[in-house]
């Protein structure tokens, strides 16, 4: 099955779409040319309806099978022979479990036959990238390793295809093992002569990163993101230490926060709380310590080292988390989908994105739960305790993190020139500001924790950066430092010259006209684009030798001069992520 980016969902293989077509044209010719002028009368309708409905809810079958077009296609296969012969038997036409079988390894079979020849010619024209990755299945106990092709193809289109997913049955994940399993599905494709060939993409484990060492690999920007968030917050630890006794202070006095209370002409001195007097003289106390201290390193600060602001941040999370661990045990969850309110989500490590998720359905959840909690007379302090105003801080602090990893494991679009600017995002959105609000100067520790954790675990990688140059509307580079530019086009020329080397160059064809795709997270990257690509800055062109080398130079420079798409979007138009395949068209 393939997917490009013309494509919204997968298809069944051009093999198996011929035979369906072959099929029908083999049957006779007296079926009316147009079926829709077939008028079907309430009563049939209405009996379909009824039996579709027994299908689905005795055999506990999706309700969106209704909506899939493999069932459509054989309900209008078994239409046309039945208006052929009459009513059939259906045990005459359906076959059985073992015919089903031998019928799939066959459709398999030449499937793979097909896709043989367009991986083969990616992967000898380098153009070709592979995503290796295990999981495990906890019912069946049993690991398997899967592995996703990407590739363009000759019309610069970007394609993905689920290469196999194999049962994973050696006794441990060794690397030896690991590329034993890994090679024994390039050959169901015939791809093994060219693993030095094709751009690997995994995970920083250290099975796969000896496993792959001798190949090009390039690790995946999305698992890296994730990590650093989860060490940014430290929710390894929190998940190891006695909350009550790291936060104790705060589990026993933070019902309260004076933050949600204040309106926009209240000051602080206006405000009082007896509870919380104590715990508020002594942060006021702090503060200047921990302001004093927060440029510096933190990367190595344990839970029990933190500032007291930096501890209401962690609080707050963790109160949300206890939330919706208590919503989900007593089932309201099913309570506010019948009231068109947010359901809650859980938090856990091993799934991205999760904190952001689950903090943005407890923030639009809150209103509604207090409804419930006041009309089942249960504990609303539950709720109160809430800061609102440091959550909303946290699920903003979170946000363009949440964007830019969801833009890099976006398949409809390429990915890999939105690595470095996505970076950028990140850093520009921790930068404090002088006139920042007491909520947001409660986040500042994390906000510097998070600039030190990128400084330390992120590093380009020479693809990121020519597809950064390869991207028209940054091919100036002008967010990267002279060295990460000086180092991407020798990069870029050494590329050309094996592109000569290898005789894969070809000949220009006709521009295209430009194509964009929707995306949710196309904001934070059309705004960068919009303010990357106006530069009118001229440099002299200087004069070249006749060499390869001096005229990869000449056509580096054009590109950078004029390398610019022309295209601009009609008013009112839907904001759209530019593609940049489309400029090399």
């Amino acid at each position: 099955m393939i997917t490009n980016k013309s494509q919204q969902k997968l298809q069944l293989s051009s093999t198996s779409r011929i035979a369906f077509r072959d099929a029908l044209s083999d049957l006779p010719k007296s079926i009316p040319p147009d079926p829709n002028n077939i008028k079907i009368s309430e009563k049939e309708k209405n009996l379909f309806k009824t039996s579709l409905t027994n299908w689905i809810c005795l055999n506990i079958r999706s309700i969106n099978i209704i909506e899939d077009e493999g069932l459509k296609s054989l309900i209008d296969l078994s239409i046309r022979i039945g208006y052929m012969h009459g009513p059939v038997s259906v045990s005459s036409l359906f076959p059985c479990r073992k015919t089903i079988t031998k019928e799939i390894q066959k459709i398999g079979m030449a499937g793979r036959d097909e896709m043989k020849t367009v991986l083969i010619k990616a992967a000898k024209e380098r153009r070709l990238s592979l995503s290796p990755d295990l999981w495990s299945d906890g019912y069946k106990q049993i690991s398997y390793l899967g592995c996703v092709a990407q590739w363009l193809d000759d019309e610069w289109n970007l394609c993905s295809f689920d290469l196999f997913c194999l049962p994973y049955r050696k006794p441990n994940k060794s690397a030896a093992n690991l590329i034993k399993v890994i090679e024994d599905g390039l050959e169901l494709f015939g791809l093994k002569p060219f693993m030095f060939d094709i751009v690997w993409v995994s995970d920083r484990g250290s099975n796969f990163k000896k496993a792959l060492a001798k190949f090009t690999v390039l690790h995946c920007i999305a698992h890296r993101l994730n990590n650093m968030l989860q060490h940014t917050f430290y929710q390894s630890q929190m998940n190891k230490v006695k909350q009550d006794a790291v936060f104790a202070d705060y589990y026993a006095s933070s019902m309260e926060d004076e933050d949600d209370y204040v309106s926009d002409n209240d000051t602080e001195d206006d405000i009082s709380f007896s509870d919380d007097e104590a715990l508020i003289d002594k942060r006021i106390k702090n503060r200047n310590n921990f302001y004093a201290t927060s440029t510096r390193n933190t990367l190595n600060n344990t839970i029990t080292q933190l500032p007291s602001d930096a501890k209401r941040v962690l609080v707050t999370i963790i109160q949300c988390k206890d939330l919706v661990k208590y919503i989900k045990k007593i089932n309201l969850n099913q309570e506010l989908e019948d009231r068109d309110a947010a359901v809650l989500v859980q938090s856990t490590i091993v799934r991205w994105l999760s904190l952001y998720n689950c903090l943005e359905s407890v923030r639009k959840s809150l209103a509604p739960l207090g409804d419930l909690f006041e009309e089942k007379n249960l504990d609303k302090n539950r709720i109160d305790i809430i800061s609102i105003n440091l959550l909303d801080k946290i699920i903003e602090f979170l946000k363009p993190w949440t964007s830019v990893m969801q833009r890099v494991q976006s398949s409809k679009l390429p990915s890999i020139h939105t690595v470095t600017p996505s970076m950028l995002v990140i850093s520009n959105s921790l930068d404090s500001k002088k006139d920042d609000s007491k909520q947001e100067k409660s986040i500042s520790y994390f906000r510097q924790r998070a600039k030190q954790v990128i400084k330390e675990k992120i590093s380009f990688d020479p693809i990121h950066l020519m597809g950064t140059f390869f991207n028209c509307k940054t091919r100036k580079m002008k967010h990267l430092s002279s060295k990460e530019r000086e180092e991407c086009l020798e990069y870029v020329k050494q590329e050309m010259l094996l592109v000569d080397v290898n005789d894969h160059v070809a000949s220009p064809g006709a521009k295209r006209s430009v194509t964009t795709t929707a995306s949710n997270s196309s904001s934070y990257m059309t705004e960068f684009y919009m303010n990357e690509e106006y530069d009118d800055d001229d440099d002299s062109n200087g004069t070249h030798s006749s060499s390869k080398a001096a005229a990869h130079l000449i056509e580096i420079d054009m590109y950078q001069k004029y390398g610019v798409d022309q295209t601009t979007s009609e008013p009112g138009e839907e904001v759209t992520e530019y593609n940049p395949l489309s400029f090399w068209k």
